[in-house]
């Protein structure tokens, strides 16, 4: 399947599943399987480093941007798909991050 013949539709079902079913892993197989020091660990510092949002939300915006306003003559339909897909995808994980560190109080 080229990524031409997806349509937005398709790539937001996707990236929603996949975000559903690593959740679903992190909530009901690897998180309690892990010590409490480990949990901890797994996102340690991600909260308070401005780093990550400085460098994702930014990164998120001009995807989008490129994704449903640019018109230039690199804007083709694959290229326009795959960045929805991965402002899509940052959106999602870090929404998933969290969800997981509000609901396991890491």
């Amino acid at each position: 399947m080229k990524l031409e013949n997806l349509s937005f539709r398709q790539v937001a079902v996707g990236i929603f599943l996949l975000t559903l079913l690593n959740w679903a892993f992190l909530q009901f197989i690897a998180l309690p399987n892990m010590s409490e020091h480990d949990r901890k660990e797994i996102y340690a510092g991600w909260i308070f480093s401005p780093y990550s949002y400085a460098i994702s939300v930014p990164l998120i915006l001009a995807f989008g941007w490129f994704a449903f306003s640019y018109r230039g003559r690199h804007s083709t339909h694959g290229r326009r798909i795959a960045a929805f897909g991965m402002a899509l995808a940052g959106l999602c994980g870090m929404l998933l991050i969290i969800v997981v560190r509000v609901s396991w109080r890491i």
